[in-house]
């Protein structure tokens, strides 16, 4: 019943579902296990780099020891309430770079063309609500050699995983709500469906170390970008 009542006051309830959502990712954004496949990842940042959807600033701790060299970081965020758990991880992690951080969707992303050598996006694309338009801005920001790295977790495939799949149909209607948005998405043909025809895409698929089962199955990718559209 109380979880019940709780769905049902977050689902009515956009600012009481972006606070739960932000005390949420504050707890799942504590380092642990995923860090070993995230870091590795976004720790290859360099220059001007954006990121988009930082949440709770997770990827910051990866640039603790990294050796690439950060010129800017700019984030967009949609979240506002993030603020100020954004910027004291930020803070805490002792960063050799400024943190700047913009409060807009990622179909809103209002970077120059051509602005940036990295763009960043960990757990991201499930929650947007045009996940194309949000790659096409990536794309835009992005100068030619430059890279793209993402980490989502995605649906499993009904074929070889169905009691898998089936598991995630029953809980994406749950899952939507607490997680402001979240779902279940094949995010690798989302994102070579944007930018496949000119970029270079490196692809590690695994099965995360999660707590539930149905949110195991994700995939890093690292895109180049080898020509302008």
């Amino acid at each position: 019943v109380a979880l019940g009542v709780l769905l049902s006051i977050l689902h009515y309830s956009a600012p009481l579902r972006g606070l739960f959502f932000v005390n949420l990712c504050t707890v799942l954004s504590k380092p642990g296990p995923l860090d070993s496949f995230r870091c590795p990842l976004v720790a290859n940042a360099s220059g001007d780099v954006l990121e988009v959807g930082p949440g709770a600033g997770a990827n910051f701790r990866c640039f603790v020891n990294a050796t690439t060299q950060i010129d800017s970081y700019t984030t967009v965020e949609p979240n506002k309430d993030f603020t100020s758990v954004l910027l004291s991880e930020a803070a805490s992690q002792n960063l050799s770079f400024e943190i700047t951080p913009t409060w807009l969707r990622g179909e809103e992303i209002n970077v120059p063309d051509a602005s940036m050598d990295a763009v960043i996006g960990t757990h991201v694309l499930c929650s947007v609500d045009d996940p194309e338009q949000v790659l096409l801005n990536i794309d835009k920001s992005l100068k030619v050699g430059g890279f793209y790295y993402s980490m989502e977790h995605v649906s499993a495939s009904p074929q070889d995983r169905p009691v898998l799949s089936l598991s995630q149909d029953l809980l994406s209607p749950f899952f939507k709500i607490i997680a402001n948005g979240c779902t279940f998405r094949d995010a690798e043909a989302e994102i070579f469906s944007a930018l496949g025809d000119r970029y270079e895409i490196e692809i590690n698929r695994f099965d995360a170390p999660m707590p539930l089962a149905a949110f195991k199955p994700h995939v890093s990718i690292v895109a180049k970008k080898l020509k302008a559209a």
